[in-house]
């Protein structure tokens, strides 16, 4: 079986621990993320990134997952994630995160939450 990359390994971002860019931009939180250890087969957040706020994806800090779910689907390596797993096995969210609480703070849920009033 072939070893499944964490987000750090595929982007080749430097942000992980002793990384390249470490000093730089400083060290990524989905490396750390200890709550999501072996989520989708990883090190720590290392495949549930996009899940975990202050990642650095694009040459910036990104937000949280309401902030930053469309970018984040369209990205190779969630797309890479979610076919190694399967629909079965693919984890979208951290531990205790929910959706629908997620879905409420997106300026398109509160539209369409309007106009169905």
């Amino acid at each position: 079986m072939a070893t499944k990359l964490n987000c750090w390994e595929f982007k080749k971002c430097g942000r992980e621990p002793s990384g390249v860019k470490c000093k730089e931009k400083g060290v990524c939180p989905a490396t750390t993320e200890t709550s999501c250890i072996n989520i989708n087969g990883g090190k720590n957040g290392g495949r549930i990134c996009w899940a975990i706020a202050g990642t650095f994806c694009g040459g910036i800090v990104q937000g949280d997952f309401a902030q930053k779910s469309v970018s984040c689907m369209s990205c190779d390596f969630f797309k890479l994630v979610k076919l190694e797993e399967g629909d079965k096995k693919f984890t979208l969210l951290k531990p205790g995160q929910k959706y629908a609480e997620i879905s409420k703070k997106t300026p398109e849920s509160r539209n369409i939450s309007l106009r169905k009033r």
